[in-house]
């Protein structure tokens, strides 16, 4: 499942560096048609239309590069932008799906967006939070049942109660 999210990213940066080289050629084509003076019938206006070309041409070119590079530059920070966020929604998403299940074994956990990254990694922080909730609920009832066991005074079960605590406990320390 993380070929075809690579691809589209490829696509998508493909197709971004294409508009910037089209903004490119069309920046250059344009800044030289508006410095590029028309010449003349005569000598003195091809060499008039030539130095106008030559003094104008510095700064055209430079506004065209700086203009280029604001593009790219602002191109490069979209597609980080849009890739950060389809990675540190994830992270946040586990996260909170943790402090659900430690707070609560009711609380629905929060899914994936579609196009996330870390779905496999999802799948694996559901069956940590299920198996997380499942301890939960085994260590309450064997809390319990020692409580109740202790109040009766029934010394059997009490020993039973705490046996399962001690056998949670060693499976979480492994």
């Amino acid at each position: 499942m993380q070929a075809p999210s690579i691809f589209f990213h490829l696509r998508l940066i493909a197709k971004i560096s294409l508009a910037v080289a089209i903004s490119a050629t069309l920046a250059l084509v344009a800044g030289l048609t508006l410095v590029g003076a028309e010449g003349g019938d005569s000598y003195a206006a091809l060499i008039r239309s030539h130095s106008l070309t030559g003094e104008y041409l510095g700064p055209a070119m430079l506004l065209a590069g700086l203009m280029l590079v604001a593009i790219a530059g602002v191109a490069t920070w979209m597609i980080a932008l849009y890739s950060s966020h389809r990675i540190a929604g994830p992270l946040y998403r586990f996260s909170q799906n943790l402090k659900l299940a430690a707070a609560s074994d009711a609380a629905p956990m929060l899914e994936l967006r579609k196009g996330d990254a870390l779905l496999a990694q999802a799948a694996n922080v559901k069956l940590a939070v299920t198996g997380l909730r499942e301890h939960y609920a085994a260590v309450r009832g064997a809390a319990g049942q020692a409580r109740a066991a202790l109040a009766a005074g029934d010394a059997a079960n009490y020993a039973e109660a705490v046996k399962r605590l001690k056998a949670l406990d060693d499976k979480v320390r492994i």
